[in-house]
């Protein structure tokens, strides 16, 4: 019988670093982690990184050590490394590693004393800073600023770039490093995103930026698929340096690349087969959008304890309120990404006040209350912010009002309304309503139903945000199919009421996704081996769709009309309570 074939996908996260293998037929048949605090805890991290104040980073030691460990784990669990056949997988997006001028040398000499651990190979010299800038780092401010002044602010770098300016993008935190590390910045001959340093690693020498990973450093003009030289001179006015530093050009992401084979440092030391495919890694995101089987039109929600909507789009429509990447796997596509603060935390503080009867934490009253069409909330809307906001960019507030249905126009703004089942009601159309209008400039009117008669209220324009668009193009725009995952999505009627108001036309779907980075990873390298070896020729999405496990899939709440028209009356009083905040 002929040996099996495995692919593997890497997922390198702030706590752990994980590995899981598929077969030919995309079912898992292992799984290794290991966790940073527990099994390396003479590292001394916090959840994996260090915290200084602002500053947070973690030890690229570590994850060197990491790796080490995990193949060690695969080997004495007896899994064959030698019948993989590539690799792939997701990293941590926005950290930046810091190589050395002796960083290529040292990589390609990994094979060279298999007795010897990668940290022993490469620590301290391969590295100008031993420590990598981690996203939950808040210390780029002045940064930030200095790049939305140089291109006119929020709105144009999210033009450019495809997001405003973050404290976690790398951009600003190479910008930091110049300014406040000189003599390290000039150390450096090369700069890494998380992804195309584990590349690095397991290639044995220095690898290129991969383009959709590449969008997350504010440096990046996505329309014209190369870094923009007015970001770049912010961090060095010698332009062909940072440049360099940065190996451009990224990698495109139109066809699979395939980096070369693998180091002879694993091959020797782990068995892996010495014609194994490494090609790119990706975005923690990114590689999530490859677990399932997204097109363009679909749309990812994940209901945890903030809410975050994931859509793949051939819509550039940028705006400083959400993020737009290309897409890691699909010629001419882009990921959106919209994260909201307040998801759960919020209506569990409404469930909680419904319950002060002695219910505890059951959500059987908050769910009735939900699906109950006897409470009449058609001239109501509710906004519930615990927390401050992202999107909108508010601080933490409640406001409840009630609107004119034939114009729109808000009535009043009120204490409280009816009783707390409204505010149930309320809640979780707020909540979905928000992610309706936010995704519909994203969409394209390809393949969605036209709808020709609308009332008073609903010609015109409408704001959100920071653009002005066609009230039409709310009602004639709708996701082709909705994903729903997180804790949430476990609650049938939180999940009915967000796929009745986000409107998917063919169909809305449930399912779990406990290790969606290294199955995407998984994915991404099994369909890129495929193609290389010209086995497949279909996209991404095509070979995905055919191919993945849908019994595992739940179908839930078909499209329903009604519901999805219904709550087009919502949308510009909706717009008129949120310019009130």
């Amino acid at each position: 019988m002929s040996e099996p074939s495995y692919y593997l996908g890497l997922d390198l996260s702030t706590q752990q670093l994980k590995g899981l293998a598929i077969n030919e037929t995309l079912e898992i048949v292992v799984t290794e982690t290991v966790d940073f605090d527990k099994e390396l805890p003479h590292y001394n991290t916090t959840k994996g990184v260090y915290i200084n104040g602002n500053d947070i980073e973690c030890p690229v030691g570590m994850w060197l050590e990491a790796l080490d460990l995990l193949f060690e784990k695969f080997k004495k669990k007896g899994f064959s490394l030698n019948n993989v056949r590539a690799i792939s997988g997701s990293c941590q997006q926005h950290g930046s590693v810091y190589w050395s001028q002796n960083a290529n040398t040292l990589l390609k000499n990994l094979g060279s004393d298999t007795d010897k651990s990668l940290v022993s190979h490469l620590i301290p010299d391969a590295f100008s800073r031993q420590t990598a800038p981690n996203w939950q780092d808040h210390s780029t401010g002045s940064q930030c600023q200095s790049f939305e002044r140089k291109v006119g602010g929020p709105q144009a770098l999210a033009e450019i770039t495809g997001s405003r300016a973050h404290f976690r993008f790398t951009g600003p935190q190479i910008m930091k490093i110049a300014e406040k590390e000189p003599g390290n910045y000039a150390n450096t001959s090369s700069v890494s995103l998380v992804s195309s340093f584990i590349t690095s690693l397991l290639c044995g020498e220095l690898t290129p930026l991969e383009e959709a990973d590449s969008c997350g450093m504010n440096l990046y003009d996505i329309r014209k698929r190369q870094f923009n030289e007015d970001l770049l001179s912010l961090i060095d006015s010698n332009e062909d340096n940072i440049r360099t530093k940065l190996m451009d050009p990224p990698l495109k992401c139109d066809k699979p690349v395939r980096l070369g084979s693998i180091s002879k440092y694993f091959v020797q030391k782990y068995g892996f087969n010495p014609s194994c495919s490494i090609f790119p890694l990706t975005g923690d995101n990114l590689a999530t959008i490859c677990s399932l089987p997204l097109k363009t039109n679909d749309v990812l929600v994940s209901l945890g304890t903030s809410t975050t909507i994931l859509l793949v789009t051939n819509q550039y429509q940028p705006s400083p309120n959400y993020h737009l990447f290309i897409h890691p796997t699909i010629p001419d596509h882009y990921m959106g990404m919209i994260c909201y603060c307040n998801g759960a935390l919020a209506r569990e503080k409404i469930r909680d006040e419904l319950n002060e009867t002695g219910e505890g934490n059951s959500w059987n009253l908050f769910n009735e209350a939900v699906l109950d069409d006897t409470i009449d909330n058609s001239d109501e809307l509710g906004i519930y912010f615990p927390l401050g906001e992202i999107v909108p960019s508010v601080s933490a507030i409640y406001k409840r009002a009630k609107f004119d249905k034939a114009t729109g126009e808000i009535k009043a703004i009120v204490d409280e309304f009816a009783n707390k089942k409204h505010d149930a009601k309320n809640i979780v159309e707020s909540q979905a309503l928000s992610c309706r209008i936010r995704i519909s400039p994203l969409l394209s009117k390809e393949g969605n139903s036209n709808k020709n008669e609308m009332t008073s209220n609903e010609n015109g324009t409408v704001k959100f945000d920071y653009a002005e668009i066609p009230i039409s193009d709310y009602l004639s725009k709708r996701p082709n199919r909705a994903f729903f995952v997180g804790g949430a999505s476990k609650n049938d009627a939180i999940v009915k009421k967000f796929a009745q108001i986000i409107g998917a036309q063919e169909g809305n779907y449930r399912l779990e996704t406990p290790n969606s980075c290294a199955l995407g990873g998984c994915y991404k390298a099994i369909w890129s081996q495929l193609y290389h070896l010209g086995e497949t020729k279909e996209s991404f999405d095509v070979y995905l769709d055919k191919h993945f496990p849908w019994g595992e899939v739940e179908r839930i709440c078909e499209p329903d009309e009604k519901a999805w028209e219904l709550y087009n009356k919502k949308i510009v009083p909706m717009s008129h309570l949120e310019a009130l905040l």
